[in-house]
């Protein structure tokens, strides 16, 4: 899947909004290949490393989640009018845990 293929996705996934510029689901998308390849690799990311295509869904998915909790980060609890937020772990770990880590045994 190309940049574009994943910014439309993403944009997509998010619905009609106009602050979803093409810009700003590109650096979600780069914050949520980073963290994916984090995952994948603990000892250290190789300099050639790029998102794996059975994880180009998670990071739609986790770049469609820093969008939707844009002046929320971390957020514990919110209420308003009627509106509960709770935000427990903002680490996404229910989607970071579908990664398999990958290491180099000498």
């Amino acid at each position: 899947m190309t940049t574009e293929e994943k910014v439309i996705r993403v944009q997509t996934l998010i619905g009609a909004d106009e602050t979803a510029t093409d810009a700003l689901v590109g650096v979600y998308l780069d914050e949520a290949k980073s963290a994916i390849l984090n995952r994948r690799y603990p000892f250290g990311i190789p300099p050639y490393a790029e998102v794996p295509a059975e994880y180009e869904s998670i990071q739609c998915r986790l770049a469609q989640r820093y969008f939707l909790r844009r002046g929320a980060e971390g957020e514990q609890i919110h209420n308003e009018d009627g509106v509960h937020r709770h935000y427990g772990s903002v680490n996404d770990e229910d989607l970071l845990m579908e990664v398999i880590q990958v290491a180099k045994v000498r």
